[in-house]
């Protein structure tokens, strides 16, 4: 017994040495740890070396190998956790190995990246989905890019909820346009609603120029640049919905401004069947669909900011641009109707002004056209040129009343006669506000209102008022729809003068009134206010908004009349 000890000894040494492994608790839980991430990398590496056609079973044997070795190693050296610390850096220099390889036989774009990166990815994207559920507005560029939101440990964070609440509350308002008007006192904030403008809580100087370099940055624009007339397009996504921003800027020495149109393009694009037009109205416009009375000019015209390029593209709009060749001429295209060759104004070589530019366009021979701009000259007597047989030219005017508009295009022509002899017709346009329909309140007008309105005598009507007040319960509160402004929306009115040899003659001669008076009674036109007076007597808007319209214009430091009292 005692020679056999020690032959039998070194036989048991290892299976001993396991043994002692097995009987501790951690060290099994260790080899756990060690053996099963590196099986699963492996598996990992397996499907990636068959993606990219590369030696699997060789990878595999390497693979393999690798585990068997760290395995004996952790079995035979006597000090578990030094074998334990040397399989793992087997383990992970074989993986890093194989990074390595692989990084050479693959695709750029294919590449493995460190961890640290991809994490550094993740927490940028919490610490942005974070910053924007903190925001109630998330800007993007034309192209879809998303303008980050400031941290806020972020100064740039009070500039970016400034231009927020900037846009944000007049959107809520239903405003269509919002400016932005900065001084050294600081930057004005103005919104128009339903053609009404009305002041908001103005931006201290830093903020507010930080907010509109901001905007201007988003739209694609130079913020360095606040001199030069600019114009970019960005999106917001608000709790109103997703809206489209046209951003426009301007400068001068005593600071920049920017016009901000909420969904411009929606504006456009309107049926002359909807803007308002009296029956008898839309019946005159339509003789000059006909073949035989496609010629002469078109006046249109209407007060600055009271829908002119609406109104010029819904007359072009009723022309089958199929059947005809329909163009335009204009400094900046905001909407394109179907079938319609539009033209922006650029200067080419040998056509310098807009003048030259319209000739050119008249001279290929088309059926309708529209001239955005009379204001340099040559480009009335152009268009006068070439309306006395065809095309039909619609000549688009900013005045505030028909008279203006004719005085100014006989001035721009330079020949009473020439200008006169080519006129069709003129079309004038007023918007006026649509009175809210959840909240107008009715009302029984007196006599004389009902005189004054075209209603016989004794026959009981029934008119509307503003209120923007509606009963919840027992309680009087703003009206949700309107918001307390007693109107939503707009309408137009109008005035059409069609033109025959007599009423031409006496424009020629400058008088005016006399051919305004033979329209009135001859051809029964319509006029502005009696159109405006049918829209009331129809419900759809107020006597308080004819008068508001049609009230003179109080020159500079005139006092203000006292308000009419309601009805």
């Amino acid at each position: 017994m005692q020679t056999t000890l020690p032959t039998i000894t070194p036989m048991l040494t290892p299976v001993l040495a396991e043994a002692q492994i097995l009987m501790s608790i951690a060290k099994p839980i260790m080899l756990v740890a060690l053996f099963i991430p590196y099986m699963r990398f492996v598996a990992k590496f397996e499907l990636d070396a068959r993606r990219f056609t590369l030696p699997v079973l060789k990878l595999n044997a390497l693979f393999l190998g690798v585990a068997l070795v760290g395995l004996a190693v952790i079995v035979l050296i006597p000090i578990f956790w030094i074998g334990w610390f040397v399989a793992m850096l087997m383990f992970a220099g074989t993986m890093y190995g194989y990074w390595k390889y692989r990084d050479q036989k693959v695709p750029p774009g294919e590449k493995f990246k460190f961890a640290t990166d991809t994490f550094s990815k993740a927490m940028d994207a919490r610490r942005k989905a974070a910053a924007e559920k903190g925001a109630q507005v998330i800007f993007l560029t034309a192209k879809g890019e998303r303008q980050p939101v400031p941290q806020k440990e972020d100064p740039a964070l009070l500039v970016y909820l400034a231009l927020e609440q900037a846009l944000l509350g007049p959107l809520e308002s239903r405003a269509t346009r919002v400016d932005l008007a900065s001084s050294q006192q600081g930057v004005t904030i103005s919104m128009t609603v339903d053609g009404v403008r009305a002041k908001r809580d103005p931006l201290p100087p830093d903020t507010g120029n930080a907010a509109i370099d901001l905007l201007k940055k988003v739209s694609g624009l130079d913020p360095a640049d606040r001199r030069r007339r600019q114009q970019g397009l960005c999106r917001m996504e608000s709790p109103v919905g997703k809206t489209e921003l046209t951003v426009t800027t301007s400068g001068s020495s005593s600071g920049q401004t920017i016009r901000i149109d909420f969904d411009r393009a929606s504006r456009f694009g309107k049926s002359i069947d909807t803007l308002g037009l009296a029956p008898a109205q839309l019946e005159a416009l339509r003789v000059f669909e006909k073949p035989e009375r496609r010629k002469g000019v078109i006046i249109v015209t209407t007060p600055s900011g009271q829908g002119l390029t609406t109104l010029a593209y819904a007359l072009i709009g009723r022309h089958d641009a199929y059947t005809s060749n329909v163009k335009t001429l204009e400094r900046e295209v905001q909407h394109r109707v179907e079938g319609v060759d539009h033209k922006k104004f650029e200067p080419e070589p040998g056509v310098e002004d807009f003048g030259a530019m319209l000739t050119k366009i008249i001279r290929r021979d088309p059926d309708v056209v529209l001239c955005g701009d009379i204001s340099e000259p040559g480009t009335a007597k152009a268009a006068a040129l070439m309306g006395m047989e065809s095309p039909l030219v619609y000549v688009l005017i900013p005045a505030d009343s028909m008279a203006t508009a004719i005085a100014m295009w006989m001035q721009a022509v330079g020949d009473p006669k020439m200008a006169t002899r080519c006129l069709s017709a003129v079309v004038q346009q007023r918007v006026m506000r649509t009175l809210c329909p959840n909240c107008k309140s009715p009302f029984t007008p007196a006599p004389e209102q009902a005189k004054k309105l075209g209603i016989p005598s004794g026959k009981e009507v029934q008119l509307f008022r503003p209120s923007g007040k509606v009963q919840v319960k027992n309680r009087i509160e703003d009206c949700p729809v309107c918001q307390g402004s007693s109107y939503f929306g707009q309408a137009g009115v109008f005035e059409v003068m069609s033109l025959d040899d007599e009423a031409r003659r006496l424009l020629s001669e400058n008088d005016f009134r006399t051919a305004y008076a033979r329209a009135v009674r001859e051809q029964k036109m319509m006029q502005l206010q009696e159109a405006a007076l049918v829209k009331v007597r129809d419900g759809d808007t107020s006597l308080e908004e004819v008068q508001r319209i049609f009230a003179p214009k109080q020159a500079a430091g005139a006092p203000k009349p006292a308000a009419a009292p309601k009805a």
